[in-house]
């Protein structure tokens, strides 16, 4: 062998040796299998009669490896399980027929990307041992280009390893140098010729500012990953999670980061993709799950992220028709958990949502998707100091970024890079560097709605503010800055995730606040309740349907649609009436606080919960507070007098219910 000392890329040519002769199908097998046998199991396959199950990344790699065992000497008999046999038209496991060598004196070895799914019970009774064949990595992948051509492959990466195995075959020729080899690995990624598994890009998880709870599970996780990777601790120990909370909170980021921060790959997929990639029918559909679940397992370590997952229905709210398409899909999916979860490979699944109660029972039980992990916006001002700090880098001091924290409460972190993004181009635009101006321009744009408008939407949100902090409710913040198709918005914690029927009623009780507002001390009630309205409804018709919190504990999940729902509409009408004549009792006793609160709103756009509080504390006014059917009548004479009523403007205002 002839030494040599390389100085840059360009000596990849040099030739160490003259390469095997061997084609890179039997190179690759080789590699992956002396990477997986200790001298114990080599031993092991040489011992007749035995049962052995090679596990190998996925199906591409069962003909290889079955090729490759064959070729040993005193060699086991050898059967490849890439699918389910068939009876019929029904799917059954395999390999009971062949146990019987074993009589002969021979062993008997089955190579399966599953073998707990396609093998019978039989043979995984009677296995003597499991090998597990590790992915292809970026150092086996330079064995094999050194074996091949003889020469030193540099700038091999993971996502040339991750590539298809016909693919890479075919891209590792015989006479090519390294070199040659690396140039054909590299044109392949750049076209996309990889599964949908990367090494992800982005921060790793101690750079990233999340909020406490999602710390301690992101840290956690990443241990117990680390630690499977390592061999000290079982991966089916792993627990799966779904990360729920509203768009733009970083849930994707969330799980890049953990992978990156684990050296793991990221398979990342959506349910809508599943639909929109190939023919969109239940083949296609299954086909695209498996792809999902085939890559997480080829790309070991991984952490695969699956989005949108409440577009898997749940099966107890669908009707039968819906229910005859969908539960083959459910199933498989529940199936494909529980094959990953049986694969002894160090996988984490994550599941993404903004829907949390949507998903299907099955979906998230104890071995599944079991752990509940909120990812919502930063909460606490330290919270969005760090995330803001994230993203402005060594861009403006703390003072100048402090005073911003007023109006980015309850902000997620998309929109906050957003801003940061947009102030920074025009800052570039005029060739200087950023200023705290630049990010206020983008956070509060110039207002283009009449004094009126913004008066109607001041008073409207801190009606819903007043009323939850009547309640006993915390309120965050209160916002006039228009966000989406939102005028304005008040942030309140959830008194529970569990609410008992007394705190639903409060909770309809504020979503029906800025309608109190509205008629008590705006212009009365206009269209910007619109959503109001349909989330106190929601609230109300989820305690009566499904939670079993009012007279009747059938669940309209089972029974599906009530056969009383004229009845139900006038029970409902009924309670919403209340709870609208307890806001309209609590906006009337707050009626002059609530007037000077909106000024004050007008002028600083947004208010902190303990701005609002430290105000309305001892400020309630000895009044008679008025009825919703006084107010009503006085809406109508005020109609019938032609006096000015504020209508909705094109934006509604709302208000938002933090879990």
């Amino acid at each position: 062998m002839t030494n040599a000392t390389y100085n840059n890329d360009n000596d990849d040519d040099e030739t160490l040796d003259e390469g095997t002769g061997r084609d890179a199908t039997d190179l690759l097998a080789g590699a992956a299998l002396s990477a997986a046998l200790t001298r114990k199991l080599r031993a092991q396959l040489k011992r007749h009669p035995s049962v052995i199950i090679l596990s190998v990344p996925n199906a591409e790699w069962v003909p290889m490896m079955s090729e490759a065992i064959r070729r040993m000497e005193n060699a086991p008999m050898v059967r490849g399980v890439s699918e389910a046999g068939k009876a019929g038209t029904s799917k059954q496991r395999v390999g009971k027929d062949e146990l019987r060598w074993l009589q002969s004196g021979k062993s008997v070895l089955f190579v399966s990307q599953d073998p707990g799914g396609l093998l019978h019970d039989a043979v995984l009774a009677g296995c003597d041992v499991t090998v597990a064949v590790p992915a292809l990595t970026p150092a086996l992948l330079r064995q094999v280009i050194r074996q091949l051509t003889g020469g030193i492959a540099r700038g091999v990466t993971k996502e040339m390893a991750a590539l298809d195995l016909a693919l890479l075959v075919s891209l590792l020729r015989p006479g090519l140098s390294a070199k040659q080899c690396v140039a054909n690995l590299r044109r392949a990624v750049q076209r996309g010729g990889g599964a949908n598994a990367k090494a992800p890009p982005g921060p790793l998880l101690e750079a990233l500012p999340l909020t406490e709870n999602v710390r301690e599970w992101a840290d956690q996780s990443a241990a117990d990953l680390r630690a499977a990777i390592g061999g000290e601790l079982p991966p089916d120990q792993l627990v799966y999670a779904v990360l729920e909370g509203p768009a733009g909170t970083g849930k994707s980021l969330i799980g890049e980061s953990l992978a990156r921060s684990t050296g793991s790959a990221f398979v990342f997929s959506s349910v809508g993709e599943w639909f929109t990639t190939g023919d969109g029918t239940l083949g296609g559909v299954a086909r695209n799950l498996r792809l999902f679940v085939e890559t997480m397992l080829s790309q070991a370590p991984s952490v695969g992220l699956l989005d949108e997952i409440e577009s898997v229905p749940n099966r107890a709210t669908m009707d039968n028709r819906g229910r005859d398409w969908w539960n083959p899909v459910v199933t498989l999916f529940l199936t494909e958990i529980d094959r990953l979860r049986k694969s002894g490979r160090p996988i984490l699944l994550l599941g993404a949502t903004n829907y949390y109660s949507r998903l299907d029972a099955a979906l998230i039980r104890p071995g599944r998707l079991h752990q509940r992990v909120s990812v919502l916006p930063p909460a606490t001002d330290a919270e969005l100091l760090a995330l803001l700090r994230y993203y402005l880098g060594s861009d403006m001091d703390e003072a100048d970024i402090g005073r911003l924290l007023p109006l980015v409460q309850g902000a997620t972190p998309a929109e906050i890079e957003g801003w940061v993004k947009q102030a920074r181009r025009a800052a570039r635009a005029e060739k200087r560097p950023l200023q705290q101006a630049d990010l206020l321009e983008q956070i509060v744009p110039q207002d283009e709605r009449s004094a009126d408008d913004i008066r109607s939407v001041a008073l409207h949100e801190l009606g819903h503010a007043v009323v939850a902090h009547s309640l006993g409710l915390t309120v965050d913040s209160v916002s006039i800055i228009p966000q989406g198709p939102s005028s304005g918005h008040v942030l309140v914690r959830r008194p529970s995730l569990l609410p008992t029927w007394e705190q639903v009623t409060k909770l309809a009780t504020v979503a029906l606040g800025g309608r109190a507002a509205d008629i008590v001390v705006g212009a009365g009630a206009h269209a910007g309740a619109e959503s109001d309205l349909a989330e106190a409804t929601r609230l109300l018709l989820a305690a009566h349907e499904t939670q079993g919190l009012r007279d009747d504990l059938v669940s309209q999940h089972v029974l599906g649609a009530p056969l009383m729902r004229d009845e139900l509409h006038r029970r409902i009408s009924v309670e919403l009436d209340q709870c609208l004549d307890q806001a309209i009792g609590i906006v009337g006793a707050y009626r002059n606080t609530i007037i000077m609160l909106a000024d004050r709103l007008m002028e600083e756009k947004v208010l902190s919960g303990a701005q609002l509080a430290a105000v309305i504390v001892g400020n309630a006014a000895p009044q008679r507070p008025a009825s919703s059917k006084d107010q009503r009548g006085l809406q109508e004479h005020r109609q019938a007098e032609s006096l000015p009523v504020d209508g909705s403007t094109e934006q509604e205002a709302s208000h938002d219910v933090l879990a």
